[in-house]
């Protein structure tokens, strides 16, 4: 694992430690659960520990009863090494859904663009937005009520900063900025569906990216390895650097 994997790592589990209201350890891994937002997959999550030896069938037997001793209808599995790759067929073959994300740290200058219509927002001026987002996913009310409820909560256990484009006076691209004071994470790069196309993500991505870099000596994000945000980010002067695996079996309706 390299370092700069390493460190993209490390900050996003601390994170997820400090964001859980309750932190259940185990054999392979541990449980950083917030049953109080049970619909949001992603405070809710067993993850592995780095190094470890098991199968599918083993994490699965042992996430399950943790998750679902505290209520959570779905379950969700995180591997950040090469385990990851080697169980993805036992994951495939019970039924569960995979991500790669991959993890791209900033090493290239980034191209000269005119950032003047970047500017830093308040949260609050973005929740419409989130809900209209959310909403286009056939999401319940109660499922997008906790997601925004998340949203904002990220306040409370890291710096976070947002930075948006504006169209006819509303933000239509924004995204958020994360910080520990010496790492940056680049994070929930947003664009109004019907404004695609406009060069508006890579405005607002080099417009958070030169204020973390302004502050910080790290700046990552991480992408969807199967999707195609990630080459705008290459050429922004982001590389890969290593791959992160989420494995969900979502509630049932």
């Amino acid at each position: 694992m390299n370092d700069a994997f390493e460190r993209a790592v490390a900050f996003q589990r601390e994170l997820d430690r400090r964001r859980a209201e309750v932190t259940i350890r185990a054999t392979h891994g541990t449980a950083h659960l917030t049953p109080s937002l049970p619909r949001v997959y992603d405070l809710n999550a067993f993850v592995v520990d780095r190094g470890t030896s098991a199968g599918a069938e083993e994490l699965i037997a042992e996430a399950d009863p943790i998750l679902g001793s505290h209520g959570l209808a779905h379950r969700k599995i995180t591997i950040d090494d090469d385990l990851g790759r080697g169980v993805e067929p036992g994951f495939r073959n019970a039924g569960w859904q995979i991500v790669e994300h991959v993890v791209m740290p900033h090493v290239r200058p980034a191209p000269a663009l005119d950032l003047a219509r970047v500017e830093e927002i308040d949260p609050e001026e973005l929740v419409p937005v989130w809900h209209a987002g959310m909403g286009r996913e056939d999401l319940d009310a109660d499922t997008v009520d906790q997601l925004v409820r998340a949203q904002l909560a990220r306040r409370e256990h890291t710096h976070v900063r947002y930075f948006a484009t504006r169209v006819d006076g509303r933000p239509a691209s924004y995204c958020e900025l994360f910080s520990d004071g010496a790492t940056g994470q680049i994070e929930s790069v947003m664009t109004d569906p019907e404004l695609r196309g406009r060069g508006l993500g890579r405005l607002v991505v080099a417009g958070a990216l030169a204020a973390s870099k302004a502050v910080h000596d790290f700046t990552f994000l991480v992408a969807d390895a199967n999707d195609w945000p990630k080459e705008l980010y290459r050429k922004l002067g982001f590389e890969d650097a290593g791959t992160m695996y989420r494995f969900l079996l979502p509630a049932r309706p």
